[in-house]
């Protein structure tokens, strides 16, 4: 899993998920063109599987990334676990 973090910290957890084949494009316009298919694809499986529901969106230049918000407080690390899971597991050959 590959991360780009940003400052300053929320309860808004913002992330794209790379699969493997896009580790290896370079950064740019390209890389960007297929990124922006991911999470839609990724969600759309986890909508129809009823895994598990997550939004997405681009923001100014910034194509689709997952947001994460944790509003509740009962939230546990097992749970934070298994979404990650679901995201590699539905997105490792997109």
């Amino acid at each position: 899993l590959m991360f780009d973090i940003y400052s300053p910290e929320f309860t808004n957890v913002c992330f794209w998920y790379f699969p493997p084949r896009l580790k290896r494009i370079p950064k740019g316009f390209e890389r960007d063109q297929e990124l922006q298919k991911i999470a839609p694809k990724i969600k759309a499986q986890m909508v129809e599987e009823g895994t598990a529901m997550i939004s997405y969106q681009p923001c100014g230049d910034k194509v689709n990334f997952f947001r994460m918000v944790f509003s509740n407080p009962a939230t546990r690390q097992a749970d934070v676990d298994y979404l990650i899971d679901e995201i590699e597991r539905l997105g490792k050959d997109l």
